[in-house]
């Protein structure tokens, strides 16, 4: 039995006690180190056991979190390395409190050899909730068995602008199906929705809070200004639903301001709205840096001190990757002594979930289970499968697609990304991926003959010593390579065209100054556009394959092609992916989660937007976008048919019931997505034209019908806030509006709130 003196070590007494035992003890240095982290990644003296000199004289009193400890090491290496650190914390500190270890887990675990998984843009074309939660999981697995505790992921910004470089790692444009999805990815990444990770998934620290993903012009770092009332029923309600109905425990807060109050300095976001009015109880961090970025760029604090001050008293508990703001803290408390009861609320937050991790007991991780765990058979099955789903069919005349291979004796695949490995950003590169080269010469094995030619580069980033600069090869340049692909696809049976983009030219413009990733229009780089339009004046029945990180205004290549397919960066099983859609051993089943516009100047084009008066479209632009928000073809038809509502007038105090039938009535299995939109025919605000209130995807063998039952609630799917900023229930009528996509509407109603 242990002491009353040592009940911080008792695991038998309550967390509570544990925590005010610990607390108790600690000096102000110990404390302020809880609430910072070190990073390993600009570490570079490197003693015996992979164990820093630097980060170790960094963590004399204690830590509270460490960042970057698994790239670029592997999964054994990453063990070993925070086995040391915790040993050190445990044995070489006063009190022995072990560190949190943070991870990236925006499409699987970011470390050497751990499963890649398609992008969040991707695994949202997915439509499949279900689906979306086991990739999650296998994240979630893969990052406790090599050490964290917890994963800045997922990314809950709304992705309305494709300029941003960021788009990649949203879940689309969607507010519903952000929401949907984010409760699948937190769920994955904790193990469930009791949030309690145990011992084998990580704390989710949802990002970012709030508004970030609304930047101007599609730049990083861009101003974001939001009016209060999109705010509340758009951009708020993702995070709300994972801290209300998955109980994240982490949540990472916004680069951005709202109302001209930055989040990292925003008491009434991170704790009045997060912690009082949504009952959050878990520990919000920092993004990177943006604790001094009060200081030295917002300019709403006039030093580091009072960065710090006003950090910590909005309620952020966790400075990352660094504390390069919270290393000032004793100096801020020293101003302002009251400030230690701050920093006190956020140290209990912390240790107690170190306790709840049991930490305390044992914070080591086990080198025979990550090398069972990591990349393991089922976790490679799960990312070909969601592969395979967040794959988009956006054209297929004449029915091109499914490839017959006994009507086939040549394929050409060409294009700058035909052999490529991409896997998109947060995560490292692995030799396993399986190019769409790859892919397709494995399924078509002897039957067919597979001849390739690059054809043409992307672009390429540089660096003048001030900034990312960005070079593309001249037509004259690359006359001889386009010809070169040309004459394959002349003499080929069928063209398989793969272009579009890379990890350099979409990604995140890092908070380093000159360090770019968004683009100012969407075309395709180079002379990736020529190259399509040459391989179709061939004559050969040209089907192009579009990836990268953002959607591409393509009109032209739209309109020239037979077939054209969509595929965000798909993860470690790309290549085999895509083959098994384009032979037909899979149909396609991927929906839109963003609207494709015509070109940069419709931006924004989410469907969504308020009507306020007469819509107006350009001079200059086709109207409309180039393709609509959840929109997907397929290699099988669908019937939608007997749409019934259990009642026309609903009293508010109730559900709206309804249920409809579908059928496969085409000639292969399918999988369909079900979408029903709501419009608000009369509010006492301007709201949106129509909103996504539900959706389900839906396996249906050829000729198999299925009856799918809906139930919405007043408060959740008609609610919205009123003129004063309260959430408000109106009586009146609503149109429902249900099909395969936002426009493809195949049933219509309409009921009463009464």
């Amino acid at each position: 039995m242990k002491t009353q003196s040592e009940l911080y070590r008792d695991p038998n007494a309550s967390i509570e006690e544990r925590v005010e035992d610990l607390i108790s003890r600690m000096t102000l240095a110990e404390k302020a180190a809880q609430v910072q982290a070190v990073s390993l990644r600009d570490s570079t003296a490197a003693e015996e056991g992979g164990i820093v000199q630097a980060v170790r004289d960094g963590i004399s009193e204690g830590i509270g979190q460490i960042e970057n400890t698994f790239d670029p090491r592997t999964p054994i290496e990453s063990v070993r390395e925070v086995n040391d650190l915790q040993r050190i914390l445990l044995e070489e500190t006063r009190l022995g409190v072990p560190a949190l270890i943070g991870s990236e887990c925006a499409h699987g675990h970011a470390g050497q050899e751990s499963t890649i998984l398609p992008v969040p843009i991707a695994m949202a074309s997915s439509w499949n909730v279900e689906l979306v939660e086991k990739a999650f999981d296998v994240a979630g697995r893969e990052a406790r068995a090599r050490g964290a505790h917890e994963a800045h992921t997922p990314v809950l910004d709304l992705g309305r602008d494709p300029r941003w470089g960021r788009i990649e790692e949203t879940l689309g444009e969607d507010t519903h199906l952000v929401t949907q999805m984010g409760l699948a990815a937190v769920s994955g990444l904790q193990g469930g929705r009791d949030g309690d990770p145990g011992s084998t998934h990580v704390i989710s620290a949802p990002k970012h809070f709030a508004g970030y993903g609304q930047v101007v012009g599609g730049r990083n770092f861009a101003a974001t200004p939001i009016d209060s009332l999109t705010m509340a029923d758009e951009v708020y309600p993702p995070f709300k639903a994972v801290v209300q109905e998955a109980k994240a425990r982490g949540m990472m807060a916004s680069h951005c301001e709202v109302d001209g109050v930055p989040a990292h300095g925003n008491r009434r976001l991170l704790t009045d709205l997060l912690r009082e009015k949504w009952g959050f109880n878990g520990y919000v961090v920092s993004d990177y840096n943006d604790v001094p970025r009060l200081e030295f760029f917002q300019r709403v604090a006039e030093t580091v001190e009072d960065a710090c001050d006003m950090a910590l008293t909005a309620g952020m508990d966790m400075d990352l990757p660094v504390g390069a703001g919270y290393a000032n803290l004793i100096k801020a408390i020293e101003i302002r002594p009251e400030l230690e009861k701050e920093l006190d609320v956020s140290v209990r937050r912390i240790l107690s979930l170190k306790f709840e991790l049991g930490l305390f007991e044992n914070p080591f991780v086990d080198e025979q289970a990550v090398q069972e765990i990591v990349d393991c058979a089922e976790h490679r099955k799960v990312a070909e499968d969601i592969a395979l789903e967040s794959i988009v069919m956006l054209r297929n005349e004449g029915g091109i697609l499914p490839l017959k291979k006994a009507a086939l004796r040549k394929v050409a695949v060409v294009g700058p990304n035909a052999d490529s490995k991409q896997v998109g950003n947060y995560t490292v590169g692995r030799s396993e991926i399986s190019s769409f080269l790859d892919g397709i010469k494995g399924a078509a094995g002897d039957d067919l003959e597979i001849s390739h030619a690059r054809g043409c580069s992307i672009a390429e980033l540089g660096w003048d010593g001030s900034q990312t600069t960005l070079s593309q090869k001249t037509l004259a340049e690359e006359e001889d390579s386009i010809e070169k692909a040309v004459a394959l696809a002349s003499a080929a049976d069928v063209a398989v065209v793969c272009v579009g983009g890379t990890t350099e030219t979409s990604r995140e413009a890092f908070y380093v100054d000159g360090i770019k990733g968004d683009r100012a229009t969407l075309d395709l780089l180079g002379n990736q556009l020529e190259l399509v339009k040459r391989v179709v004046e061939t004559g050969t029945p040209t089907v192009v394959v579009l990836q990268g990180g953002r959607p591409y205004s393509i009109p032209e290549i739209a309109g020239m092609s037979v077939a054209l397919l969509n595929t965000f960066y798909l993860g470690q099983a790309n290549g085999d992916a895509l083959a098994k859609v384009l032979f037909g051993d899979c149909s396609p089943s991927g929906r839109l989660p963003v609207t494709i516009a015509r070109s940069v100047g419709q931006l924004p084009m989410y469907y969504s937007q308020k009507r306020i008066s007469f819509y107006k479209d350009y001079l200059d632009e086709e109207p409309g976008p180039l393709y609509p928000f959840g929109f997907g073809l397929s290699y099988t038809e669908f019937e939608y048919s007997e749409l019934r509502l259990k009642s026309v007038q609903v009293p508010m105090s109730e559900t709206v019931e309804l249920s409809l039938k579908i059928r496969n009535k085409g000639a292969c299995d399918g999988q369909e997505v079900v979408q029903v939109y709501l419009r608000d025919r009369v509010a006492s605000v301007v709201r949106p034209d129509k909103l996504l209130v539900f959706f389900k995807k839906v396996f249906l063998e050829v000729g198999a019908e299925t009856t799918i039952k809906i139930v919405l609630c007043p408060e959740k799917h008609m609610s919205f806030s009123g003129r004063t900023g309260e959430r408000i229930v109106e009586k009146g009528w609503f149109d429902l509006e249900i099909g395969g996509s936002s426009v493809d509407i195949s049933l219509r109603s309409s009921f009463e709130l009464v």
